[in-house]
């Protein structure tokens, strides 16, 4: 096949990296841009090099085009299952941003919309694109620390972009649901075990409901607001069981400032059967310590060749890996199925910190 042309639905700042990445390969061919907000569009525009989009402001003008073959989604969480099931059923491959959906009914109807299509539909899981995670996976592949008994993850970070529909959980699903789906699936990559039940405890410290929040964000393009409609937690304490007795614990802090200024970052943590630790920090640097032989390895991972300005590590190999996927007609590394698996886990999260109690993912699954 020619050129995989290519139509962007939502170019904010997950969308705009999209789109620029995509218009760097060879495979690839932006042809369509949706978004009603004009500035976004002239900021992703600025950046292209290959390609001259049509742009529309209803992603319904799209849906019957036959020189459009796969979109890039990357709407608020409450949108996806009407852009995404919409798209499947005109068969257009989709590329969909994560989570999954913001509820489990929402998630399942993408499903079944891409099964019932054909098309391929990539779940924006960037990590298990990333060097520095593959990387992890070949070590435990190779034994160095037996099976992974225990997993950890500190996410202490500042707030998210000041966008309305990030602290209104009915839009987002809420902070676990929306940032922690990608913590959550690392964890199942590396266990390689299924989550059974899951006890949370969070709420507000700092962003308060009904309380004027001043929200402002490291990373994104969106000014300073203020916003006193927040619905989701700002921290969380959230540790989850496995059917082969491990179990994993990740910490959540949504109001550090300024970001990130001991230098830590995001750290991810796995303990082995053997006593081995491995301890991935920044998404940059993986060190391998204890075990049989007590070896101590330091290891500086290449994070540049598998992204694009500065983005998520992975970004661009997850987008060449959909291209492939949709010429070779294969399911991704992340598929829906692994999206559902992590969204599961943040659901159970959110549901236990409401009623204070374990919640087991059967209830939430069905």
């Amino acid at each position: 096949m020619g050129k995989i042309k290519m139509a962007f639905i939502g170019v904010g700042d997950m969308g705009s990296h999209h789109c620029i990445g995509f218009d760097l390969l060879e495979e690839s061919e932006v042809r369509y841009i949706c978004d009603m907000n004009e500035a976004n569009v002239a900021r992703t525009l600025a950046e292209l090099k290959n390609s001259n989009p049509t742009i529309v402001s209803d992603y319904r003008e799209l849906l019957a085009k036959e020189d459009l073959d796969a979109v890039v989604i990357s709407v608020p969480n409450y949108l996806h299952r009407e852009v995404a099931v919409a798209f499947l059923e005109a068969g257009k491959h989709v590329f969909l941003e994560k989570p999954v959906a913001h509820t489990i009914e929402d998630c399942d109807a993408i499903i079944e919309a891409a099964e019932a299509s054909g098309q391929v539909l990539q779940i924006g899981l960037v990590y298990r694109y990333s060097n520095l995670y593959r990387r992890m996976e070949k070590e435990l592949e190779n034994g160095r620390l037996g099976d992974v008994k225990l997993m950890w993850c500190k996410e202490f970070r500042d707030p998210f972009p000041p966008a309305d529909w990030f602290y209104d959980k009915t839009k987002s699903g809420g902070a676990i649901v929306e940032k922690d789906c990608h913590h959550f699936d690392i964890f199942n990559w590396m266990i390689q075990a299924k989550p059974i039940r899951v006890f949370a405890s969070g709420g507000q410290h700092v962003m308060k409901q009904g309380e004027p929040n001043r929200i402002q964000n490291s990373y994104s393009h969106y000014p300073t607001k203020e916003i006193s409609d927040t619905s989701i937690v700002d921290h969380a304490f959230i540790t989850i069981d496995y059917d082969n007795g491990s179990k994993a614990n990740l910490g959540l802090c949504m109001y550090l400032k300024p970001r990130n200024l001991m230098g830590e970052g995001l750290e991810i943590g796995l303990i082995g059967e053997n006593g081995g630790q491995m301890v991935a920090r920044n998404d940059k640097t993986i060190d391998i310590v204890g075990g049989q032989d007590w070896t101590k390895d330091h290891l500086e991972i290449d994070v540049t060749s598998d992204s694009i300005m500065g983005g998520h590590t992975g970004g661009q190999t997850q987008r060449i890996d959909f291209l492939k996927c949709v010429q070779e007609g294969r399911q991704p590394f992340a598929s829906a199925q692994v999206g559902r698996n992590a969204l599961l886990i943040a659901l159970a999260a959110e549901k236990s910190i409401l009623e204070e109690r374990y919640v087991y993912l059967e209830e939430i699954s069905g």
